[in-house]
């Protein structure tokens, strides 16, 4: 295998955030190595990336390709909406665990990306990264089996809000009964990523300071419509005390 000539990051998932966070390291004096699922997808980076790799990462033969000096590790895949036939769970369950596996044997730094929705809080509450997770959830405790992997391995955790920014704006929304929307800007959650980098053990809330009401007294979801988000309100003291701050978003 080849080696790399300067510590590198390796940003494993390189979509909405994914590239965002890329951006940062490289402003930061990293090389990065954005991987990717398509080779459509790798040829929009390659001009701000040259190094980006369109791989499956649920492959185990990933691991065994990636060059030695790399210093970082960021999991941050999520399915696409251009393919949705992409199986969140073994993303989660196969793939981001054998990343934490690899990050433990190179003893590299890493980060998890999971989100603000494993939290179980449905009535409105405030909730911190000690609250009860939601166990009755497949979806929510895959990416909880990724933590602790994570965790396992040394790394940190950033559960992130709805992300919006740049290409996905925010529309108002009135359907629905009322409830609480916690939001973080992407190029705060980037800024969120690049702190956690530098952390070990910790799960970290990135989101901004207050929620967002949406919905209305009374009100109810449309015939036919699934929503399976839950209504909670998420605190960031913990990601705060680090000193980040929300800089980007409102």
């Amino acid at each position: 295998m080849a080696s790399l000539s300067r510590p590198t990051l390796l940003v494993v998932g390189a979509g909405f955030l994914g590239r965002e966070v890329a951006r940062w390291a490289q402003a930061g004096g990293w090389e990065v190595i954005p991987v990717v699922r398509s080779e459509e997808s790798a040829a929009g980076l390659r001009k701000e990336f040259p190094q980006v790799r369109a791989a499956d990462a649920l492959d185990p033969d990933f691991w065994g390709s990636v060059p030695e000096g790399v210093a970082g590790l960021v999991w941050t895949v999520a399915p696409s909406r251009a393919r949705p036939a992409d199986n969140f769970e073994a993303m989660q369950r196969i793939g981001a665990v054998a990343a934490a596996e690899w990050a433990k044997r190179k003893k590299i730094p890493m980060v998890y990306v999971s989100s603000t929705s494993v939290y179980a809080e449905d009535g409105g509450g405030w909730v911190d990264e000690d609250s009860p997770v939601a166990t009755d959830d497949s979806r929510s405790m895959a990416m909880v089996t990724a933590e602790k992997a994570c965790l396992q391995a040394g790394g940190s955790v950033v559960r992130c809000a709805g992300l919006y920014g740049k290409e996905r704006v925010l529309k108002p929304d009135a359907e629905g009964p009322a409830r609480w929307l916690n939001l973080v800007h992407v190029e705060d959650a980037a800024r969120a990523v690049g702190i956690a980098l530098q952390q070990k053990g910790k799960i970290l809330n990135a989101c901004e300071d207050e929620p967002r009401p949406r919905g209305r007294p009374g009100g109810s979801w449309p015939e036919g419509m699934r929503r399976a988000r839950r209504n909670k309100r998420v605190r960031n003291a913990k990601l705060k005390s680090l000193g980040w701050r929300v800089l980007v978003g409102s």
